[in-house]
């Protein structure tokens, strides 16, 4: 009985170690880290004829990478640009100096007369954001909400 409690304690510790490795070496690939928020509404009291998207994201990274950043773009869902009525305005700035961070938020309006609201969620509008660094080498950053069409 003690022998096969050992057995069992050891197989769970390599369970345990293994699943911690792996997700370790998930994180350490990435070298933006993007999380934020974006919300859906009725723009301009027009009920659904109207959306507008709002967001608002924070960018980590190592200090190198974070300063490193030459350029940056919200993604909207290529399939719905046509509805895209409003872009902007969008901001960006990166903050604290000892850990910085970037923090980009924004907002875009789309025609979404004649669809419910399920529709539009749906649609999921806002795909994310592109780092360009100063190395000219692009980075997308994809909601986890986004479902490729």
């Amino acid at each position: 009985m003690r022998k096969s409690s050992l057995i069992l304690l050891a197989c769970i510790l390599i369970l345990i170690l293994l699943g911690c490795s792996n997700g370790n070496k998930d994180k350490a690939d990435e070298k933006y880290v993007m999380n934020g928020s974006v919300a859906y509404g009725a723009a301009d009291n027009s009920g659904l004829e109207k959306t507008i998207v709002t967001y608002k994201m924070t960018i980590t990274g190592s200090v190198e990478d974070i300063n490193n950043i030459d350029a940056q773009q919200p993604l909207v869902n290529p399939d719905y640009m046509e509805l895209l009525v409003e872009n902007g305005p969008h901001e960006s700035k990166i903050v604290n100096e000892n850990r910085p961070y970037l923090e980009i938020s924004g907002r875009f309006v789309f025609t979404t007369e004649g669809k419910t609201k399920e529709e539009i969620d749906d649609m999921d509008l806002f795909k994310g954001i592109e780092i360009i660094d100063q190395d000219n080498n692009s980075h997308v950053l994809i909601i986890n909400g986004y479902k490729e069409k």
